[in-house]
């Protein structure tokens, strides 16, 4: 019985790594291709809130000006490089699935990647050039800010992450609607409690200010409110 399971799973473990494989080449070939341009892609990085608030930047390490960008390339390779392993991933899962649940998990995933990339944008053009100007604003007169490259990058990143993170909202929102696991009229009633969690989100992933903090709740309230305008539930059959 055990040899029968094991020798049916051998295909699946096969295509897996298959799958597994052509995702990590994309990978690689997308970071191979970035590279060397890796100085050039951090000075555009930095260049528009440089620009925008006059930042200061400086390498207090040693290794600092190679490993920075060698991170934002990094980063920058698996932004690219998500939609291809998200489309091997569910090409894996499809064969198992019902026609309903291929088409709700294929359609959010194109709208969660998208919306995923559109909150990265926010951040980038709305919300770093503020919090960065808000920073300076609050500073002594007589303090020259001069930011650590690793430090920057360390923040970009997390705030990256957390309005990518944010933008999903209303997929979840339209998931837990749409398959009956909470009703729409109990998310309307408790608009309240989200209000508040979405400031505590805020509060957990974005850095110790209020600015990031605010700009992260609000948008995830009213991407909620988005997502519970745009959701309706399946009915029975």
């Amino acid at each position: 019985m055990t040899e029968k399971i094991s020798t049916s799973l051998l295909p699946h473990f096969s295509e897996l790594r298959k799958r597994i494989l052509y995702a990590f080449i994309f990978f690689a070939v997308v970071f191979v291709l970035l590279y060397p341009f890796s100085g050039q892609i951090f000075d555009a990085f930095v260049a528009y809130s440089r620009a925008s608030v006059g930042l200061n930047l400086i390498a207090i390490e040693v290794a600092s000006p190679f490993l920075v960008p060698l991170r934002l390339v990094l980063f920058l390779t698996f932004l690219i490089s998500a939609p291809y392993l998200i489309f091997q991933l569910l090409s894996f899962m499809a064969p198992g699935l019902y026609e309903n649940e291929k088409n709700f998990i294929f359609s959010r995933s194109v709208i969660g990647t998208l919306l995923f990339f559109c909150g990265i944008c926010f951040c980038y053009f709305i919300v770093l050039p503020n919090v960065f100007n808000f920073f300076q604003s609050i500073s002594p007169s007589v303090v020259e800010i001069s930011t650590d490259i690793t430090k920057f990058l360390d923040f970009s990143l997390l705030l990256f992450l957390a309005f990518g993170l944010a933008s999903q909202v209303p997929i979840i929102v339209n998931g837990l609607i749409l398959f009956n696991i909470i009703k729409k009229e109990s998310l309307s009633e408790n608009r309240g409690w989200v209000l508040v969690l979405s400031f505590v989100f805020g509060m957990l992933l974005s850095p110790p200010d209020v600015i990031s903090q605010i700009m992260l709740a609000v948008p995830v309230y009213l991407l909620f409110e988005f997502g519970l305008l745009f959701s309706n539930e399946k009915k029975a059959q």
